[in-house]
C-alpha cells in the first residue's frame, strides 16, 4: 500500500471520533505504532485496545486530557456563517421604528446569541471530526435555519400561535442534541475517575431546558402569552450551569482552549454586518440625484470611523496570553451584553447615516416656503401664483425624491386645488402645513423609512400625524443609539479589565494612575454617550439629532478613549511614591 493510500485510509472518518490526546504507552509499542501524527489520531489497532480495556501506562486517575485547537476550526466557521446570515436578515426585515420591536429584536437576538454560544462552548472544547460530530453539526446548522424561518414573525406583543411554538421545539432540538453530545463525551472517558459528574451534570442542564422548551410549546395559544421570556431565563441558566461546572471540574475546564478567539470572532462578526448595514443605507442615499454634498460625505466618513474605532479598541486590548478560568468564563458571558449593544450601535448608525439625508431634503423644502418671493405671495392671498410656485417645487423633490405610495399624487393635487380656492389666510395656512407634512413624510418613504403602522385602527392618517410617527421613530432611534454607544464603551472597559494581568491587580499595580485612566475613560465617556438620550425631550436634542454632527460627536469620544490607550502616562503611584 502506498504512502498515499495509507493516508486516505488513515483519514477516513469514523462513526465516533476520540477526542483524547493519544499518547505512545507499552501497548501501542508492542503493536508498532507511532506517537501521535499531527492529526493527534492512533492507529485504529491501539484504538481498539485504549477504548474497551485498560491501557497499560496510563494514568486514568489523573485529568483527561483533550486535543485542543489552537485556532477556529472550518466548521467553526462555517457555523458561524449561519449565524451572521441568520442576523442580517433578522435585521433587514426587522426595522426597529418602536418600542415594541425594539424589545422583539432584542428578545430573537439573545435567542439567537446563546445558542451559538451553546454550540461553541462544546465545540472549542471536545469536538473531535466524526460521522456523528458532523450529523450533529447537521442538527445545528438546521437550527439556525430555522430560526431564520420564524424569525420575521417573531413579535412577542402580537403573537402568532404556530411561529412560537415552531422556535420552542427548535429549541426542543437543539439542547437535546447538545445533551446527547456530552454524553458521547462522557462515554470515551468513562475510564477516567472523576469524570463522570460534571459531564452528566451539564447534559442534565440540556435536558432539563430541551423539558421546559417542550412545555412551554403548549402555552402558546390564541392570546399572548408571557411563555416566550423562559426562552431568556433557561438560556441564562444553561451557560450559567455549564459556566459553575467548569469552574469546579478541571476535566471540562476551558484552559487552552480558544474560546477568547471564538468571542473576538463573534464581535468581527457584528462589527462587518455593521458595515454591511450602512453601506446598504449609503446605496439607497446615492440612487437618487444630488446625494453628495460636504455633510453627507462627513456623515458616511464619520459612520465607518465608528466601527473602525470601535474595531481597534476592542482588538488592540485583546490579551495574547492566557488569564484564569474564572475570569476567563465571566469575560466570556459578558460578551452577551456587550455584543448585544454593539449590534444596536451599529443599527443605529446606519439609521442615522439614512435619517440625515432625509433631514437635509426636507429642509430643502422648508427653505423654499421661507423665502421672501412665497412669503410675499402669502401675505398677499394671491393663492393661485402660490400654488403654483408650490407645485414647480414639489415636481422638483419627486423629481429627485419619487414617491413611493401613489396616494402620494392623489393627496398633493388636492391640497393644492384646495390651496388655490382658499379664502382665508387659516384656511391657505392649514392646507398649506398638509402638503408640507405630506412631501417630508414622502420622502422619508422614498429612503425606505417606515414608520409602525397606527394601534388606533384608523385606516385614514392626515400627513401631520403620519410625520409625528416619523419623528417619533427618530426619537426612538435617538436614544437607543445613545444608550448603546454608551454601554458599548462601558461594556468594553469592563471586558478589557477582566483581561488585565495579574500584577496589575497588586496593591502597587492598582496605584498606576494609568491602569485606572486607560479604563476609567471608557466609564467616562460611556456615561457621557448614554447621557445623550437625556435630551431627547428638548431642544438641543433635536437639533443634535437632526444635524449632520452626531455622529462626529461619537467618533471624538471614541478617538480620545483610543487616545487614551496610548498616552505615556506618570510612571509614579497615586501616592506619590517611586516609579514603578
Amino acid at each position: 500500500m502506498s504512502r498515499h493510500e495509507e493516508r486516505r485510509r488513515s483519514s477516513v472518518l469514523k462513526l465516533s471520533a476520540n477526542p483524547l490526546v493519544v499518547r505512545e504507552t507499552s501497548i501501542s509499542a508492542a503493536l508498532g505504532s507511532q506517537t501521535k501524527n499531527v492529526f493527534g489520531l492512533k492507529t485504529r489497532d491501539v484504538e481498539g485496545q485504549e477504548n474497551y480495556l485498560p491501557v497499560e501506562g496510563l494514568d486514568y486517575t489523573a485529568v483527561p486530557e483533550f486535543q485542543r485547537h489552537t485556532e477556529t476550526t472550518n466548521i467553526e466557521l462555517f457555523y458561524d456563517l449561519f449565524f451572521v446570515a441568520n442576523l442580517t436578515t433578522f435585521s433587514g426585515i426587522h426595522e426597529i421604528n418602536d418600542w415594541k420591536t425594539l424589545t422583539s429584536y432584542i428578545g430573537f437576538f439573545c435567542v439567537l446569541w446563546f445558542t451559538w454560544c451553546q454550540v461553541s462552548l462544546f465545540d472549542v472544547r471536545f469536538f473531535a471530526d466524526s460521522v456523528l460530530g458532523r450529523a450533529a453539526k447537521g442538527v445545528h446548522l438546521g437550527v439556525m435555519v430555522g430560526l431564520a424561518i420564524v424569525a420575521p414573525n417573531f413579535q412577542p406583543e402580537d403573537q402568532q400561535k404556530q411561529v412560537f411554538q415552531t422556535m420552542s421545539l427548535i429549541l426542543v432540538v437543539s439542547r437535546i442534541v447538545l445533551g446527547l453530545q456530552y454524553l458521547l463525551i462522557m462515554w470515551h472517558v468513562r475510564k477516567y475517575q472523576n469524570t463522570k459528574v460534571p459531564f452528566l451534570l451539564i447534559a442534565a442542564s440540556n435536558f432539563v431546558a430541551a423539558a421546559v422548551y417542550l412545555g412551554v410549546t403548549f402555552a402558546f395559544g390564541d392570546k399572548n402569552s408571557t411563555a416566550y421570556r423562559s426562552f431568556y431565563v433557561i438560556a441564562i441558566f444553561e451557560i450559567a450551569t455549564n459556566f459553575i461546572v467548569s469552574s469546579i471540574w478541571k476535566a471540562v475546564t476551558f484552559k487552552g482552549t480558544h474560546l477568547v478567539q471564538r468571542m473576538s470572532l463573534l464581535t468581527l462578526i457584528i462589527l462587518g454586518e455593521g458595515v454591511m448595514t450602512t453601506v446598504e443605507k449609503i446605496t439607497t442615499i446615492v440612487y437618487n440625484e444630488n446625494a453628495w454634498d460636504g455633510p453627507t460625505i462627513g456623515t458616511i466618513i464619520a459612520a465607518i470611523s465608528i466601527v473602525y474605532l470601535l474595531y481597534m479598541l476592542y482588538f488592540d486590548a485583546l490579551p495574547d496570553y492566557y488569564f484564569d478560568s474564572i475570569r476567563q468564563q465571566i469575560w466570556a458571558f459578558l460578551h452577551f451584553p456587550f455584543h448585544l449593544f454593539l449590534v444596536l450601535l451599529v443599527e443605529g448608525i446606519a439609521q442615522f447615516v439614512i435619517w440625515f439625508k432625509m433631514n437635509e431634503a426636507a429642509n430643502s423644502l422648508l427653505d423654499f416656503f421661507n423665502a421672501p418671493n412665497i412669503q410675499n405671495d402669502a401675505e398677499t392671498n394671491d393663492w393661485g401664483a402660490f400654488a403654483s410656485a408650490i407645485n414647480d417645487t414639489v415636481q422638483q423633490i419627486f423629481h429627485s425624491y419619487p414617491p413611493t405610495d401613489f396616494n402620494t399624487y392623489e393627496m398633493i393635487n388636492s391640497s393644492l386645488t384646495t390651496l388655490q380656492e382658499s379664502t382665508t389666510q387659516q384656511q391657505a395656512k392649514d392646507t398649506l402645513l398638509e402638503l408640507f407634512y405630506g412631501v417630508i413624510h414622502s420622502i422619508y418613504q422614498t429612503y425606505g423609512f417606515a414608520a409602525p403602522e397606527s394601534d388606533t385602527g384608523s385606516t385614514t392618517l392626515t400627513a401631520a400625524d403620519e410625520l409625528k410617527n416619523d419623528y417619533n421613530v427618530i426619537g426612538l432611534v435617538f436614544v437607543y443609539f445613545s444608550v448603546a454607544a454608551g454601554m458599548t464603551l462601558i461594556s468594553m472597559g469592563v471586558l478589557n479589565f477582566l483581561t488585565l494581568p495579574r500584577s496589575c491587580f497588586s496593591k502597587q499595580g492598582l496605584k498606576s494612575p494609568g491602569l485606572w485612566a486607560r479604563n476609567g475613560i471608557f466609564f467616562v465617556v460611556g456615561a457621557a454617550f448614554a447621557g445623550l438620550a437625556g435630551l431627547i425631550n428638548v431642544e438641543a436634542g433635536y437639533n443634535l439629532s437632526t444635524s449632520p454632527w452626531l455622529l462626529p460627536v461619537i467618533v471624538l469620544g471614541l478617538v480620545i478613549v483610543l487616545g487614551a490607550q496610548y498616552f505615556r502616562w506618570p510612571q509614579k503611584t497615586l501616592t506619590g511614591g517611586e516609579k514603578e
